[in-house]
């Protein structure tokens, strides 16, 4: 369950969008901890209307691929971790600030592995599977 509801982003929001108040003063009046989560909330509005205010769904995964995609778009366009957010619709900042640690400390292949237990596969689909990775890793890490 989400600290804040939907309506509330909304009316905070649309609070902010038609008075002079600022994000602070108006962070205040509706007893938010934290100003940069209205201002958040108003560039989310801004970039994709009212559905960007949606909860998204925290079981959502992204795989080896995107994630690259992500800090190489930062790094080519010298984008903030919020900016790079906003472009790929990701909730949650820390995220990426998360795959560009593990990418900076484990390497590129360590934003392919999945999280929980690993399937068991033959020998065979193993090290196909693993050859093709291993390039396509190798390919966006020339990239990068």
């Amino acid at each position: 369950m989400t600290k804040y509801s939907k309506t509330l982003k909304i009316k905070v929001v649309q609070d902010y969008l038609t008075s002079p108040l600022g994000y602070k003063l108006i962070a205040r009046k509706y007893g938010i901890k934290s100003n940069s989560l209205v201002v958040s909330w108003v560039q989310r509005y801004k970039a994709f209307g009212p559905k960007g205010l949606d909860v998204l769904s925290p079981k959502k995964t992204f795989d080896g691929s995107f994630k690259m995609n992500v800090l190489k778009w930062m790094k080519t366009n010298k984008a903030s971790y919020p900016k790079t957010a906003l472009h790929f619709n990701i909730s949650n900042v820390g995220t990426i600030w998360q795959w560009q640690h593990i990418w900076e400390t484990e390497g590129a292949d360590a934003l392919y592995r999945s999280k929980g237990r690993q399937t068991i596969m033959s020998a065979d689909k193993q090290s196909k599977k693993r050859q093709q990775t291993e390039l396509e890793r190798l390919r966006e890490e020339n990239e990068l």
